[in-house]
């Protein structure tokens, strides 16, 4: 058995195919990288949907107040505030998943809604609100906030007609 000697001594033109390869190489990386979202994205994507959660919160706080004081809507009322509840968890898992730290924020939902008019009003709202985020979004994030204004737009027109 013979060994043969493997003096590799590359050309010149080699040398320059290899040179030219290493840009296309970087910005390949380079773009592969930035396909995900950055900390700002995330944080931006994290207050927005805590807009909502803060909105569903809210409305669940005033179903559940108005339930017992309004006889004639208790049973809808109660649908409002189960579902108004599940959309604010939905939303709590999400900004979670997200950027967790923005959680923080939902529990402070604002000022209280006094009447049945001014809870139908903040659930047209929402319904708005969502449908626009929906839009505006992609993936999963779209596809809640799609449901989300579905399901405010019929509590707000066929559970409290």
């Amino acid at each position: 058995m013979s060994v043969r000697s493997t003096d590799f001594s590359p050309s010149r033109r080699t040398v320059l195919r290899g040179a030219a390869a290493i840009p296309i190489a970087v910005a390949t990386g380079a773009a592969v990288s930035a396909c995900g979202p950055t900390t700002d994205e995330e944080r931006d994507l994290a207050d927005m949907l805590v807009t909502h959660a803060q909105a569903a919160v809210r409305q669940q706080k005033a179903a559940a107040a108005l339930a017992p004081r309004t006889t004639e809507y208790t049973a809808a009322l109660t649908v409002v505030a189960q579902q108004r509840g599940e959309h604010a968890q939905a939303l709590r898992d999400e900004i979670g998943r997200v950027h967790s730290s923005s959680a923080d924020q939902i529990d402070d939902p604002g000022p209280a809604l006094p009447t049945l008019d001014a809870l139908r009003g903040a659930l047209a709202s929402s319904t708005r609100a969502a449908a626009d985020g929906a839009v505006l979004e992609s993936d999963f994030v779209a596809g809640l906030l799609a449901s989300i204004s579905a399901s405010c737009k019929t509590l707000a027109e066929v559970q409290l007609a």
